[in-house]
């Protein structure tokens, strides 16, 4: 089945070049290009593409807001966020308006064509080298807040009426679970990365979306970067974790 695409970049030669790079893929048909909000949401009617790659910095409207107005009206196209910016408030709102995938423009032929592709099946793909970040920056916060609990069972006339509950805190293998999440892997795929049973695999994703309080993956993944945004920065003299996620 061949995927229907469409490009939105306010960049001539960065549309130019994406449809060089895939326009010889036999799985993927280019249906259409334009730069702005207006055309993207006009060519998203009238041509109605499986898949678009939306870059986020346009003139006008922006790519995030592009992509709630266009799945306002089209909710089956899957949306891919092909951008520069690889900060973890850009990736949440990206995520928040119905995206399906994040990539940094520097990503090659091959990842593209595979994230074009698992998207398209339903999966949500998050470049790993901006995830990577997050979930360092979640990691150390779980820590940070489990000290913070420790604090609080041990002197309780320090109350602190901001501290999220205990149960928000993802175990570290919680935390691997949610990683292998945001690489598109299934629950099958997981088990075997994670030598765990599929069963086991199952009872650790319920007991993320329950501490996230989300209902599925996109959620559970727009919650946990949601979450590491909150960690002051000042903790950075705290030690890195060595563990590579």
């Amino acid at each position: 089945m061949t995927i229907k695409l469409a490009i939105v970049d306010d960049h001539p030669m960065v549309r130019e070049g994406l449809v060089t790079m895939l326009g010889n893929c036999s799985e993927i048909e280019i249906v259409g290009s334009c730069s702005n909000s207006e055309e993207a949401q006009s060519l998203a009617q009238s041509l109605e593409p499986d898949v678009i790659l939306m870059d986020i910095k346009m003139k006008g409207m922006n790519g995030i807001e592009t992509a709630r107005q266009i799945l306002k009206l089209k909710p089956n196209i899957k949306i891919i966020f092909l951008t520069v910016f690889e900060d973890t408030e850009s990736i949440r709102l990206a995520l928040q308006s119905g995206g399906s995938g994040y990539l940094l423009k520097h990503v090659t032929r091959d990842k593209l064509m595979d994230t074009i592709n698992r998207v398209h099946r339903g999966e949500t793909i998050i470049d790993q080298s901006v995830f990577h970040q997050i979930v360092n920056d979640y990691t150390r916060l779980s820590k940070k807040l489990a000290d913070i609990k420790e604090i609080k069972n041990t002197q309780e006339e320090n109350k602190f009426t901001n501290e999220p509950d205990q149960d928000t805190v993802l175990t570290p293998r919680e935390q691997e679970i949610l990683y292998h999440i945001t690489r598109g892997l299934t629950n099958k795929e997981i088990s075997t990365a994670t030598n765990l049973a599929v069963d086991t695999v199952k009872t650790h994703l319920r007991n993320i979306f329950r501490k996230l309080g989300v209902k599925n993956r996109t959620q559970a993944i727009s919650r946990a970067i949601k979450m590491s945004q909150n960690m002051p920065r000042f903790y950075n003299n705290w030690e890195k974790t060595t563990e590579d996620a």
